[in-house]
């Protein structure tokens, strides 16, 4: 009797400690987005998530800015919240293959970052130019009238002989 029980609690311990991992089954979305357009949504969502943080830490922030960078977004893309979630599910079920799509979000945001600066750069750059281009002495002309010569014979009677 005792090794009976012995079996059955072996017999629990084993059918117990191997289980199957249920896995939810993923479907392919009715519009499958490539992969490098759904590297440009996710970088753009990047940028909008950037931009409602900025407005937030800078007090300029406002109760629709969330929903109007988003709005901008699916536009852009033609899509839908529903759409990019399915897209999102079935993308994230390869994790490799996410790792790769973030390393090209990663490598399009440092892409639109160096096209700033360098957009940034030619402004000041004009701006240097313009400034530069600007003749001071017309402006010292118009705007500081030159005082009168000093004349003695107005002064001092005298001189007028």
């Amino acid at each position: 009797m005792r090794k009976l029980l012995i079996f059955i609690l072996v017999l629990v311990v084993v059918s117990s400690g191997c289980y199957h991992e249920v896995k939810p089954e993923i479907k392919v979305p009715e519009r499958l987005l490539p992969e490098d357009t759904f590297v440009m949504v996710l970088a753009d969502i990047q940028i909008a998530e950037g931009a409602i943080e900025y407005r937030r830490e800078n007090h300029i922030y406002k109760n629709d800015d969330m929903k109007r960078f988003y709005a901008y977004v699916y536009e852009k893309y033609h899509l839908t919240p529903e759409l990019l979630k399915e897209n999102m599910d079935y993308y994230n079920t390869d994790p490799d293959r996410m790792v790769e799509i973030y390393d090209k979000v990663l490598a399009k945001l440092m892409e639109t970052q160096a096209e700033m600066e360098l957009k940034k750069k030619a402004k000041e750059e004009r701006i240097r130019d313009s400034l530069a281009q600007i003749d001071t002495t017309i402006y010292v002309r118009r705007v500081i009238k030159p005082k009168p010569a000093f004349d003695l014979k107005k002064i001092w009677p005298i001189w007028k002989k």
